[in-house]
């Protein structure tokens, strides 16, 4: 659980970063609201919607090898 944290803290941490420094590359005056905004979006990227995707993923592939 301590790995699956990590990874989730450290994907918010990226996704944040990459949209701070693309709006601030294009010109844009990003600010802090908009920096916390998008680690929330990161962590519920990483940590939610992504296992949630990779376990349907896993049980299609689990189903398909079954029928074969």
């Amino acid at each position: 659980m301590t790995n699956y944290a990590v990874k989730a803290i450290s994907w918010a941490v990226a996704y944040a970063a990459i949209a701070f420094l693309t709006s601030y590359i294009f010109g844009g005056e990003p600010g802090w609201v908009f920096f916390f905004g998008s680690l929330i979006a990161g962590f519920i990227l990483a940590g939610v919607l992504r296992p949630i995707v990779q376990n349907k993923r896993r049980k299609k592939q689990q189903q398909a090898g079954e029928r074969i």
